[in-house]
C-alpha cells in the first residue's frame, strides 16, 4: 500500500494545531492536512483517482481556535457529479491524539458506481508547546 502526500488546506496557521487525514482508495493511502481557517467555502477538495472529492474543513473561531471539523467525500463517477455522500461534523472538546484515525474513527463510504470504497479516518494534533 503506497503513501501519497497532498496539499495542505491552510491559510496562516494560529497555533500550528492540524487535522491529519489518512484517505485510501484501492490500494493507495493519501495524507492531508488541514489548520484553522475562516474561509471554509475556499478549502480546495481533493481528487481521489476521479472516482471521489475528499475535503477537510477546519473552521476557525473568533480568536482563531478550532471551533469544528467538517469531513466531506463526493462521488465524482456519477450522473451530476458531484454528488456528496458523507458528510460528518466534529465539535471540540475533542481528544489530541496523532494517530489516525483517533479523532474520527475510520469511515467507510461507499459510490453506486460498482460499489467502490473510500475509507478514511482523521486525527488532531495540538501544537507543540
Amino acid at each position: 500500500m503506497g503513501l501519497v502526500s497532498g496539499a495542505s488546506i491552510s491559510e496562516p496557521a494560529w497555533s500550528q494545531a492540524v487535522l491529519r487525514c489518512d484517505v485510501r482508495q484501492a490500494d493507495v493511502t493519501r495524507r492531508f492536512e488541514a489548520v484553522p481557517t475562516t474561509d471554509p467555502q475556499g478549502v480546495t477538495s481533493h481528487d481521489i483517482d476521479g472516482r471521489f472529492r475528499f475535503k477537510a474543513v477546519v473552521g476557525a473561531g473568533p480568536t482563531g481556535e478550532p471551533a469544528y471539523v467538517k469531513l466531506y467525500v463526493y462521488d465524482m463517477a456519477v450522473r451530476g457529479a458531484p454528488v456528496l455522500l458523507h458528510l460528518a461534523t466534529h465539535q471540540p472538546p475533542w481528544r489530541a491524539a496523532p494517530e489516525v484515525p483517533a479523532l474520527t474513527g475510520w469511515n467507510h463510504v461507499y459510490s453506486s458506481v460498482l460499489g467502490r470504497e473510500l475509507v478514511y479516518g482523521c486525527a488532531w494534533q495540538e501544537a507543540a508547546p
